[in-house]
């Protein structure tokens, strides 16, 4: 049965997407669609909104409120640009919101209505990065939540008078990610790998690494927050899931070793993390590079694969059948003197993974 109900609209799309398709494969282009179909709908989701509708990667969602969409969506811009650390502006992908008010009939599974032809006539002059509203929209926002801003008033093919269209103005404030299990890996030998090699060997290991760390952030929740050549920063919520993922990344490098001949140092700290934009900065990232520097002192089989932890990170597994695997790294060779502190409070662990098959 049709019927008509007012409706509060977001309209997210991905800019520029087309380019960015053609570079890529089809087992590509299906695991970036999954994986921001499902970014868009959990964001969505913490702000009471659900996906009604869908066109390539472009969504429409639903809420209850004008603030909730609004908030929604200055979320999932925040969060894109949190989760694409490292990458460049052609790289990274960024998306456009629009925000509309006004009765939609909805039919079964179809949705008609001027006020959907409306958000698609907004989104045509939408930048990347920006969320605009219409007039409707911006009346009923709670203006104490969110700070807006005149864009200018357009006239909209279809529509008889002109609409004035506003802007969100976003802060990007700092974000504090607490209480992060913080991975940093470093391929050992990769100056002389890169110096002797071809391009095609090279970008062969290079695009190994990338797959490996992001299937296991995308199966275990993780999200890669910086990538250097051969070097990763990811973060993982969830202890249950480290030392899963970093027997993943120990078997996996097996191979890797067979092919190019690296090893690799990997360190594991749990700490705070800094986000504004595309950059994150904290003392507990400066701690994780610093065990990476540990296990590189420690690494005797430099083709091989040396794991560090952080007393932080053994206290988690501290009386469970999991606490054999750490071994207690002493003070046999040099410590950064400004770094002694740690080892000496938090203690630094190697994880044994030879056992594993």
């Amino acid at each position: 049965m049709a019927n008509y109900r007012t409706t509060v609209i977001l309209k997210t799309d991905i800019v520029d997407s087309t380019p960015r398709l053609a570079g890529q494969t089809q087992a590509e282009m299906g695991a970036q669609r999954r994986q921001h179909k499902q970014f868009i709908s959990e964001t969505a989701a913490q702000h009471r909104g659900s996906v009604f509708d869908e066109e390539g990667d472009a969504y429409w969602i639903d809420f209850p409120s004008v603030t909730d969409a609004t908030l929604a969506a200055i979320d999932m811009h925040q969060n894109l640009r949190s989760m694409q650390v490292g990458k460049g502006e052609k790289q990274r992908l960024a998306i456009r919101a629009v925000i509309t008010v006004g009765d939609i009939l909805h039919q079964e599974k179809d949705t008609i209505g001027t006020t959907m032809t409306q958000t698609v006539r907004i989104e045509k002059f939408t930048p990347p990065d920006e969320i605009y509203l219409s007039h409707a929209a911006w009346l009923v926002l709670n203006k104490a939540e969110v700070q807006t801003s005149l864009v200018g008033e357009f006239d909209l093919k279809g529509f008889s008078e002109s609409e004035k269209v506003y802007k969100v103005d976003q802060t990007h404030r700092t974000r504090v990610l607490t209480n992060q299990y913080i991975i940093f890996t470093d391929a050992r030998g990769f100056t002389r790998f890169v110096r002797s090699s071809t391009p095609e060997v090279i970008e062969n290991f290079i695009l190994d690494c990338e797959d490996l760390f992001n299937d296991v952030c995308e199966r275990h929740g993780g999200m890669v927050r910086q990538v250097t050549g051969d070097q990763y920063f990811i973060t993982f919520p969830d202890s249950a899931e480290i030392l899963t993922v970093i027997l993943i990344i120990y078997r996996s490098w097996k191979n890797i070793i067979k092919r190019y001949g690296l090893g690799i140092a990997v360190s594991i700290h749990k700490g705070n993390l800094n986000v504004i934009r595309s950059y994150v900065y904290g003392d507990d990232i400066h701690t994780t590079v610093y065990l990476s520097e540990i296990a590189r002192q420690h690494q005797d089989n430099k083709d091989g694969i040396f794991v560090v932890t952080s007393g932080k990170v053994w206290n988690k597994f501290r009386g469970t059948e999991q606490e054999s695997k750490f071994q207690k790294i002493g003070d046999d060779k040099p410590l950064w003197d400004n770094k002694r502190d740690v080892a000496r409070e938090e203690g630094i662990y190697q994880l044994i993974l030879e056992d594993e098959q």
